[in-house]
């Protein structure tokens, strides 16, 4: 006997046995009689029995599949019902929890609408914002961290998905009464290096596109929180490198680079690979979209 067993071939079984008619099963698959008959014959092959023989009321089952017959049936509604759960998926019922990081920056800029949008989708899920570590990567192939916001990454482990959200443009933020009105200006006065974990604390695109020039920053000062950052630059009239979807309503001025100048660097949504079809990351990277290009028209 075959030990393994074409899943097509037990829902015609599971047919005949239902209808004892070849005839009618092959009307009921849309297939020829000569079709169906043929699957029988398969179906004798790998079972090593007869299944039906034949009487003056059709076909009748024989003892052997009499007594599998029950846990086919159950088996196939077990797989149906499971495909059905694969296929379905309701975000409002859904009540693991949703983990989501964040580098530092988009945290402190978006973090609670982010926060608000995921609640109010999943209800009845603990929603967890965590911080850019050095390992949340290697959190997301493991499965411990949903998804992640970062920016392109392109010696990214190829475990992970990068899908994009928005092309940002890098300039310099000032206070509207600094006296820095040009990017030339920005590189003759003093200037915040502001930490984003996971990308400039080890690839800093912007200082490598700068060196073609022979231009770069003078950095005075660290930083990796924004609101001391942005107080810096209130009161000592420092500049900050800064993506332009993410300057601050009031108070602070966007002071753009040349394009020949720019990387354009996009920001993704970052995924484990096997998940790219899974609708609870599909409506997480889609609720994230919606936040952050909700930030980028203001």
């Amino acid at each position: 006997m075959h030990k393994e067993h074409d899943y097509n071939l037990l829902k015609v079984l599971v047919l005949i046995y239902q209808y004892r008619s070849l005839t009618t099963v092959a009307t009921v698959l849309g297939k020829t009689e000569s079709a169906i008959s043929k699957h029988l014959s398969k179906l004798r092959e790998q079972l090593g029995d007869p299944l039906f023989v034949r009487s003056s009321i059709g076909l009748e089952p024989t003892h052997y599949l009499e007594r599998i017959i029950p846990g086919i049936e159950s088996g196939l509604r077990s797989v149906e019902q499971a495909l059905k759960r694969g296929e379905a998926f309701d975000e409002k019922l859904y009540e693991k929890p949703v983990v989501v990081a964040l580098d530092n920056l988009s945290v402190e800029c978006f973090g609670s609408e982010l926060l608000i949008a995921l609640k109010s989708v999943f209800c009845r899920s603990r929603v967890e914002l965590r911080t850019w570590r050095t390992d949340t990567y290697q959190s997301i192939i493991e499965g411990k961290t949903d998804i992640g916001i970062q920016f392109f990454n392109e010696d990214c482990s190829k475990a992970i998905y990068q899908s994009s959200l928005i092309n940002v443009e890098i300039g310099a933020l000032v206070a509207n009464e600094s006296p820095i009105n040009s990017w030339e200006q920005v590189f003759e006065n003093p200037c915040v290096f502001f930490e984003i974990r996971g990308w400039n604390e080890t690839n800093h695109r912007l200082i490598r596109q700068m060196a073609k020039y022979n231009l770069s920053f003078d950095y005075q000062v660290k930083l990796d929180n924004l609101g001391v950052a942005l107080s810096m630059i209130k009161k000592e009239n420092y500049s900050v490198v800064f993506s332009k979807h993410l300057v601050p309503e009031h108070g602070f001025r966007f002071v753009p680079f040349p394009d020949y100048m720019q990387t354009f660097t996009p920001v993704v949504t970052c995924i484990k690979q096997s998940n790219r079809q899974n609708p609870l990351h599909r409506k997480l990277h889609e609720i994230i979209k919606s936040v952050v290009d909700r930030k980028g028209e203001g």
